[in-house]
């Protein structure tokens, strides 16, 4: 054993490291000038970056029990206290504050590449750690996930800095180093659940160093002890707020589900996600009888478990297919079409030539394994048991791009000791070579996936719509219904497009589809009611009162259904529809803002400055804040007994300019 685990040479540290995130960063740039989502976050982002946005609002507790792992959100909220707030849920991010979660990201990147550094330093030597390191730097997938909205690069940074501390520790021979371990694990779990499993083995690794039976408890129990000290917070706020005995996340059922169920087609190969929208819609109709998410996910475990025993072999043969995917040089898509997105940057494409993208990255990876029991040491059992464990786990479940990288990275350790090994010569080819065509000849997943598959085009589509280019956002609603006909998100949106055309019959006669398609979606019947307001008052009424009795929680609808019931009079109604809007979402300004009005014209001045009281007026739209100033002034010359002028407020409540949060809820959020 070497009497150092550090490599001797600083240089070569500063050198991987600023490679490394000059990479990063330069495909951060061209991201920000090709990617439509650069700062308009889709599915999986949009669902971190909203979580973020609760956080910010609501504190710690909003979401609780969690559906997903909070520690990336969390980290997205504090990186935007400089802001203060970030966007309304389902829309864009400030561009400024993209950059700075990506720029982080690239730094967090680039310290993996120097953790790779010190890991293969520490149980293979100095050349090996320099090649790990460089192979780490350029490596594609990484520096891709690095411009993306999710936890893949900072569960790869918590995964390596678990592993290299333990190695560290393995090394040490006391209890004390292990305690880090610990901390380390414990918070990659609370950012990905499938750490879990990785958590557990350096548990086994603790206590597998050698030592007298109590010193190896000991070990065992304080990794233990510290994983379950970062874990904590996480499972008190599931119980102390969420009433439910969540762990860290309630989704983990339903990924099992989605990686293991029978069937055919996206979302069903054990590869991909599932496509929100209707097939998204039927997964959770599974569980619609069961009220506690901890409920939900035993079901979809279940579910899964029955599906696998009632047709073994079929399941089987996927388990061969994600197996190969597993190594396969093909990237499984996720969120997006990574085809497309390595054309759009120069950065992906240039990294799709050169050893670190994912076709030899493997091939080198697999050589390592195959000569991996030459030189092997002790101290690499924590390697060695995490990079077995994630990919049991990402076999386990299913195989999407992002659950790749921390194998990936880890790889890069056996990839540079295996190249060490083998030595820089002729020979090494003869290995090498017949693994990379290998790792190209498994048809795993098919290139027809590839080539036209995203995970949603209607959260593209949405993307272009915020972006100012309606002719793109047709494009991909209109791909989405060539793939499901009846996707009525996307009759939905391509309906909205025809009314700000001001083509309205064509915008009415696509709503009009879109509840034929599905009479249970609310926001079409809601759309709907405010298309018919000038052309049919009383067909506009029944879609309202639809909307709201197809989902009783659509605060947009009440808001409709109360300014059509204010403008015809009938102001008891109004304020009932005011009041489920406030109670559904108190931090939204306009329901107490109108519920005021009515107050005011009720004649009950004290009520209605009580509710002016509970409205920021930052937060309502500038024509709407001078209404507000107007009843204001109203309702305080009320209270003096001042009569004021007839006309002051206006009587066409429809009128109002309230930005409408509901539309971005159609392009959804999966697991």
């Amino acid at each position: 054993m070497k009497s150092t685990p550090w490599i001797t040479s600083k240089r070569s540290h500063w050198m991987v490291f600023l490679l490394a995130l000059g990479i990063r960063l330069w495909s951060v740039a061209e991201s920000s000038n090709v990617d439509p989502a650069f700062a308009f976050p889709i599915v999986d982002e949009q669902t971190n970056v909203d979580q973020a946005r609760g956080f910010l609002s609501d504190g710690p507790g909003h979401g609780a029990p969690y559906w997903k792992p909070p520690g990336y959100p969390a980290l997205l909220a504090l990186i935007a206290l400089p802001w203060g707030e970030i966007g309304t849920a389902g829309h864009g991010v400030p561009t400024s504050y993209a950059w700075a979660v990506k720029i982080l990201q690239c730094i967090l990147d680039a310290c993996s590449a120097l953790m790779i550094v010190k890991i293969a330093a520490a149980t293979a030597g100095r050349v090996a750690a320099l090649l790990s390191g460089l192979l780490y730097a350029i490596a594609a997938m990484p520096v891709y996930f690095c411009s993306q909205f999710l936890d893949t690069t900072l569960f790869s940074f918590l995964m390596l800095l678990s592993v290299f501390l333990a190695c560290s520790a393995f090394a040490d021979r006391r209890v004390i180093p292990w305690i880090p371990v610990g901390m380390a694990i414990g918070l990659a779990c609370i950012t990905r659940a499938t750490g879990l499993p990785v958590a557990a083995g350096l548990v086994l690794v603790a206590g597998l160093q050698q030592g007298t039976w109590k010193l190896r408890g000991m070990r065992a129990g304080v990794v233990a002890a510290a994983c379950a000290m970062a874990m904590l917070p996480i499972f008190a706020v599931n119980m102390k707020l969420g009433h439910d005995a969540v762990l860290i996340s309630s989704n983990g059922g339903i990924n099992f589900y989605i990686g293991n169920r029978t069937g055919d087609g996206i979302g069903s190969d054990g590869l991909t996600s599932v496509a929100t929208g209707p097939r998204w819609d039927q997964l959770l109709e599974k569980s619609d009888d069961l009220r506690l998410a901890s409920e939900r996910s035993r079901r979809y475990y279940n579910l899964a478990l029955q599906e696998i025993l009632a047709e073994p072999g079929r399941w089987l043969q996927k388990m061969g297919r994600k197996a190969a995917a597993l190594v396969s040089a093909r990237d499984v898509p996720n969120n997006k079409n990574l085809i497309e997105e390595t054309q759009r940057n120069r950065v992906h494409w240039l990294l799709s030539w050169l050893p670190g993208a994912s076709g030899p990255l493997m091939a080198l990876i697999l050589a390592g394994l195959l000569i991996g029991t030459r030189g092997l040491r002790d101290d690499d059992l924590p390697l060695r048991v995490s990079l077995l464990l994630l990919a049991l786990t990402t076999w386990s479940f299913f195989v999407a791009g992002r659950f790749r990288v921390a194998i990936l990275a880890l790889g890069c350790v056996v990839a540079g000791r295996g190249l060490v090994t083998l030595g820089l010569r002729w020979r090494t080819l003869l290995v090498i070579v017949p693994l990379l065509i290998g790792v190209h000849a498994i048809p795993v997943p098919a290139r027809s996936l590839m080539d036209g598959y995203c995970i949603d085009p209607v959260a593209l589509g949405y993307v272009h719509e915020q972006r100012g280019e309606p002719d793109l956002a047709a494009q991909w609603y209109q791909r989405s219904l060539d793939q499901d006909p009846g996707d009525v998100r996307a009759l939905h949106n391509l309906a909205h497009l025809a009314q700000e055309a001001g083509n309205l019959p064509l915008a009415l006669e696509r709503f009009r589809s879109a509840t034929t398609t599905a009479p249970d979606h609310a926001p079409s019947w809601n759309s709907l009611g405010a298309l018919l307001v000038a052309l049919d008052p009383p067909q506009a009424l029944v879609c309202f009162r639809e909307a709201v009795e197809q989902d009783p929680e659509y605060v947009g609808a009440w808001i409709n259904l109360g300014q059509f019931l204010e403008s015809g009079g009938e102001l008891h109604q109004a304020q009932d529809a005011y009041q489920r809007a406030r109670r559904l979402e108190p931090a939204r300004a306009m329901p107490p803002f109108l519920e005021a009005r009515i107050q005011n014209k009720l004649r009950s001045p004290k009520n209605a400055q009580r509710l002016l009281r509970m409205v920021n007026p930052q937060l309502l739209e500038a024509g709407t804040r001078e209404l507000y100033e107007q009843l204001s002034e109203e309702v305080r010359k009320q209270l003096e007994d001042v009569p004021a002028p007839p006309d002051t407020i206006p009587q066409q409540p429809e009128s109002l300019d309230d930005p409408d949060p509901d539309r971005p809820e159609e392009q959804g959020v999966v697991g």
